[in-house]
């Protein structure tokens, strides 16, 4: 069943972002009723970020895709539901590296070839598929700004690429306390 929802969901991108819509109302609804969430997170002008994919880096993406969708049986995501920013097509760096996509329905694997020249290209200190073999594990979030705030509150430091890697999501990158890199994103209204 949810084969065939992602099928036409491919087939008829309307559906997709009907879902994101969706998405983003029940983020804005918790975000609006504090008495919904926890003592610790009430007060914060965002929902809690939600997991939305890990990205592996490798030299062949094709083999990862292999693995998680042969073996792990997830389910490949067209290349077009993620439009990207192209290495220098923005003016502020980018990446243009192979990159597959899969899900298993809820979450994504993104499935990134190595660019070691990404944070150079943009100026930024964290280049989130430099390294591996996990880039980066990704969470989005309702409001960007807001969030970006509670991690200048918390004194982290943090890589804003914005929209340089993919035209719809505003991302920023830091280092949890053991050095992985951490995505936040917020879809960009159109």
């Amino acid at each position: 069943m949810r084969a065939k929802l992602r099928r036409l969901e491919a087939d008829n991108p309307a559906l997709a972002a009907e879902q994101q819509k969706l998405d983003g109302l029940l983020a804005s609804h918790a975000a609006e009723n504090p008495e919904l969430r926890s003592d610790h997170n009430r007060s914060d002008k965002f929902s809690p970020p939600k997991l939305h994919h890990i990205n592996i880096v490798s030299r062949e993406c094709d083999r990862l895709l292999h693995f998680y969708r042969d073996v792990m049986r997830m389910d490949e995501m067209p290349i077009e539901l993620f439009p990207r920013n192209a290495e220098g097509s923005s003016g502020q760096g980018g990446s243009n590296v192979p990159i597959c996509f899969t899900t298993d329905g809820h979450m994504q694997m993104h499935l990134a070839t190595q660019d070691l020249g990404v944070a150079q290209r943009s100026g930024e200190s964290i280049n989130p598929i430099g390294v591996g073999p996990i880039g980066h594990i990704a969470y989005r979030t309702d409001d960007i700004d807001a969030f970006k705030a509670h991690l200048d509150a918390c004194g982290v430091a943090y890589s804003d690429y914005g929209t340089r890697f993919a035209r719809d999501w505003h991302q920023i990158f830091f280092l949890d306390p053991e050095g992985v890199i951490v995505e936040v994103h917020a879809v960009q209204p159109k």
